[in-house]
């Protein structure tokens, strides 16, 4: 799985998904970030997004393209956008992470139009391009029943 890399860095704007358990509805598990000393558990997948959007807004990268508001206070101030953040996990260390049923590796390019686009890489080597956090999830899926297969 990590061919894609070509002797690269792993990038900031990558996550690494490591999947624990695949219950017939979802899945669960923990994902990891260069961007965060230790892994984030999730629970479902609208978690992980949650969250991962969360990691992406306190650092600034990859930067969103959208003001968020709330009802109790305006719109965010996050820290802006960072070109290069901080890092705090090696490629080894984030490449040494595996999930009790699967691994991906996620490239969040951008987010734009209130959502994410980029590049899901599958156990197999495989890349796949995602213009939405569905088509990720759509992909994810896909990837996980042909493992079972």
């Amino acid at each position: 799985m990590e061919d894609w890399m070509n002797d690269r860095t792993y990038p900031a704007n990558g996550i690494r998904i490591c999947i624990d358990s695949d219950d017939a509805d979802d899945f669960r598990g923990k994902f990891y970030s260069r961007m965060n000393r230790d892994p984030i558990v999730f629970h479902d997948f609208g978690e992980l997004i949650v969250l991962a959007d969360k990691l992406f807004d306190k650092r600034g990268y990859p930067q969103t393209f959208q003001e968020k508001r709330s009802f109790r206070g305006g719109v965010s101030a996050g820290p802006g956008h960072y070109a290069a953040p901080e890092i705090y996990l090696t490629d080894e260390e984030i490449l040494a992470r595996r999930g009790a049923c699967c691994t991906f590796d996620v490239m969040v390019e951008s987010r734009r139009r209130a959502g994410w686009q980029g590049v899901l890489f599958g156990v197999d080597g495989s890349a796949h391009e995602y213009q939405s956090e569905m088509e990720l999830l759509k992909e994810i899926a896909a990837e996980m029943e042909r493992r079972k297969v």
